[in-house]
């Protein structure tokens, strides 16, 4: 029997059972658990989204990084970095997705392109996941989780392999420590934000001093986002346009949340200062300006 017919005429926990799982609404996500533990269709308890989805479409090389590779502002190496810091993949169509996930480590969603999100395109392909209640948090967020999240996957597992009692291993105690202060770095550094998630992977990569976040679309932004952000120094990095329309929301918007959270909280004027007439009324961001300035050294001693 197809799952549409089930969904005539039962509840989306009769369809489970009907299925052999037990369905609930945990938090806002829909959790579906083996009625039996042995059955085989079911290897382990599953939640939509999950690091079993995100592992399955990850990606390491992205187009958005060529022209600043091109320049030698960038490596390969640094790219793959990024890549696998943000848990970047892509969609079978080679579209980027960029995977929404909280301080817990919890994802959330994923932004594919500029233009869809995962949770709507599940929700017409399977009708069971309409009482799935998505929320968001800011793109990068995930940076202030655990510690480890400060490191990349593969510098984790460099280190979580390493033996001090090893003895032919004489640099692995020198390793940890270094892995230890640049987490404690990590917890110090300020938080910058961008509109575009492209943006925000590229410039962590051009400015590691900062964590760079994305808050993805105007329509994405609410005051709830910035309350992880609590005792942290953050700057946020609007796009220009003609008539500052753009930074004048976001000044109203940070004292907004000044009201709200115990967060050292600014706009930078970057772009409304140093951008042209023409850049305005395309509505730059930050990482463009750096593209269309790759020629003058001076650039990026302007921006931070």
């Amino acid at each position: 029997m197809k799952l549409s017919e089930l969904l005539s005429r039962w509840s989306y926990k009769s369809i489970g059972r009907e299925i052999g799982l037990d369905v609930q609404m945990v938090e806002g996500h829909l959790v579906c658990t083996p009625l039996d533990p042995n059955d085989p269709r079911y290897s382990m308890d599953f939640v939509m989204p999950s690091m079993k989805m995100i592992s399955a479409c990850r990606a390491d090389d992205f187009d958005f990084f060529l022209p600043f590779i091109a320049a030698g502002k960038l490596t390969v190496e640094q790219m793959h970095h990024a890549a696998q810091r943000y848990h970047l993949g892509k969609t079978k169509s080679g579209q980027p997705m960029y995977w929404i996930i909280d301080d817990m480590l919890q994802p959330l969603d994923a932004h594919i392109g500029q233009d869809a999100w995962i949770s709507q395109l599940l929700k017409k392909r399977e009708p069971l996941l309409q009482y799935w209640q998505v929320h968001h948090c800011l793109f990068g967020l995930h940076l202030l989780g655990p510690t480890e999240s400060f490191l990349c996957p593969a510098e984790m597992k460099e280190i979580t392999e390493i033996n001090p009692l090893d003895p032919s291993n004489p640099c692995s105690e020198e390793k940890k420590l270094s892995a230890i202060s640049a987490i404690s770095a990590g917890l110090e550094k300020p938080i910058a934000i961008v509109e575009c998630e492209s943006s925000a992977v590229v410039l962590s990569e051009l400015f590691p001093d900062s964590i760079w976040m994305a808050y993805c679309t105007v329509p994405h932004l609410d005051i709830q986002l910035f309350e992880p952000l609590q005792g942290r120094t953050v700057t946020i990095y609007p796009c220009t346009d003609p008539c500052m329309s753009n930074i004048l929301f976001f000044e109203e918007l940070c004292d907004s949340v000044r009201k709200h959270y115990d967060i050292t909280l600014s706009v930078d004027r970057t772009l409304e200062d140093h951008a042209s007439d023409a850049q305005k009324s395309r509505h730059i961001d930050l990482l463009d300006f750096l593209l269309e300035s790759l020629t003058h050294t001076e650039t990026t001693e302007i921006i931070l």
